[in-house]
């Protein structure tokens, strides 16, 4: 379910790739909504015209093991209905290469977007490099909650189509090696500070962690915020000032998670991938992980167990966040966006929906999605939805100070390596906030 990264050579060899694609690829990528009735569809006119034409459509790279079965039959579910428009999708978004087609003005004609959750969706929005959709009426905004709708949204103009599910990082557990210590999932702080000491006593890593990359760091973070100090994430949010003692001592739980041992000696060069596969080989006892990749360990054949982060006031968390794997934008330079627009329409309908849900086993937001199984209730074993940290330091960036990508790009990477204290750290992001 929604970063930002390197620069110098890495970036201008990305660049001269991106650029030598764009000169052998056409189109430019787009997505949208609600609804399958396409004979008054923009798509429709230009079918009823015999035009042949082709969309390059960018998917999430990072989430290509999660997203590669479900949009293969989403996108033969859209050329069935639209025999005029051909789908040349691939898995080639990542922060990287969309910074760099964003530079070389090379998008595709559509690609997926995070909305709300990240700055992103906005700057793109206001720099003309997305069209406002509006026009192609590409949500059903019946089907849709209040939440839903405002994630698509710039400015009051809709940029996307709508999710149609909620998503929250949460522990996925091994029950075989739970089982083997008497351990249970918590359902408080302490029970869960209890079970990683316990594990750790046995010589067993208890939990899975990627520490070579932004996001792969940021997951403890997102789980311990609400759990430790929801008030001030809400705070931050609504731009009143945070209590430094809590933000303190949240960060201070973060780097001790280190210090103990919590997530192994190695974890340091993995990444989100190597920590994935370091769970489901049964070399570690969880992993945090979000809904979002359900599927990658409902697979496995291992017995997973599934909880939501425990708060310190005994209150299990989840964080908002709405789950972008359908949430699509069409480029601006796209040479097709009424037809482009017309693929963003289908990825809000219920049909779309409902193939990522069979696929993955998402929390359904809309009522017209049947839920795939008996695990969607263990995703809904929370007791409230705490606000999610980066969007909340999202919330408080301004033109000049951007603490969100400061947390990901220097904050988490000391405290995790130990170079920097809860205190430090809190003081380098304070100094960012105060930034006018």
């Amino acid at each position: 379910m929604e970063m930002v990264k390197r620069k110098g050579f890495l970036l201008a060899l990305i660049l001269t790739v991106a650029l030598a694609a764009a000169g052998c690829s056409k189109g430019d990528g787009g997505n949208n909504a609600a609804g399958s009735d396409n004979a008054s569809s923009p798509a429709a006119s230009s079918a009823a015209s015999g035009e042949k034409v082709t969309l390059k459509v960018w998917g999430d790279l990072a989430n290509q093991a999660v997203y590669e079965e479900p949009f293969k039959k989403i996108n033969e579910a859209f050329m069935a209905k639209n025999p005029n428009i051909k789908i040349d999708y691939e898995f080639a978004q990542s922060e990287d290469s969309l910074n760099v087609a964003l530079q070389a003005n090379t998008l595709p004609d559509a690609f997926f977007v995070q909305g709300n959750k990240s700055t992103k969706t906005a700057e793109m929005a206001r720099n003309k490099q997305i069209i406002p959709l509006d026009e192609y009426n590409v949500i059903d905004t019946s089907r849709f909650p209040e939440e839903a709708i405002n994630y698509t949204k710039v400015d009051g103009k809709i940029y996307s189509s709508a999710p149609s599910f909620f998503d929250y990082a949460m522990v996925y557990y091994n029950k075989d090696i739970f089982d083997k210590y008497g351990l249970q999932a918590p359902k408080t702080w302490d029970e869960f500070i209890k079970v990683l000491d316990t594990l750790v006593s046995n010589k067993v890593t208890p939990i899975a962690v990627g520490g070579n990359g932004d996001f792969d760091r940021y997951w403890p973070i997102q789980e311990m915020a609400p759990a430790i100090i929801n008030e001030d994430m809400i705070n931050l949010y609504e731009g009143k000032p945070i209590d430094e003692t809590r933000m303190t001592e949240l960060f201070d739980t973060y780097r001790s998670f280190v210090e103990k041992g919590y997530y192994g000696k190695d974890f340091v060069a993995m990444d989100g991938k190597a920590a994935q596969l370091a769970f489901t080989n049964g070399k570690t006892a969880m992993i945090y992980d979000g809904t979002w990749s359900n599927n990658i360990y409902a697979q496995t054949g291992l017995n997973i167990g599934r909880f939501a982060m425990p708060g310190k006031d005994g209150v299990r968390y989840a964080q908002e966040g709405m789950n972008n794997s359908t949430t699509y934008a069409v480029s601006a330079t796209s040479k097709h966006p009424k037809e482009a627009a017309e693929y963003v329409k289908f990825l809000s309908s219920a049909e779309a929906a409902q193939i990522m849900e069979d696929s993955n086993g998402n929390i359904p937001i809309v009522k017209d999605i049947k839920p795939k199984d008996e695990i969607v209730a263990e995703f809904s074993a929370f007791d409230k939805i705490g606000k999610n940290i980066y969007h909340s330091f999202s919330a408080a960036a301004t033109e000049k100070s951007k603490p969100q990508d400061l947390l990901l790009s220097e904050i988490l990477p000391k405290l995790m390596t130990k170079k920097i204290t809860g205190a430090q750290a809190t003081q380098i992001l304070q100094h960012e906030l105060a930034k006018k």
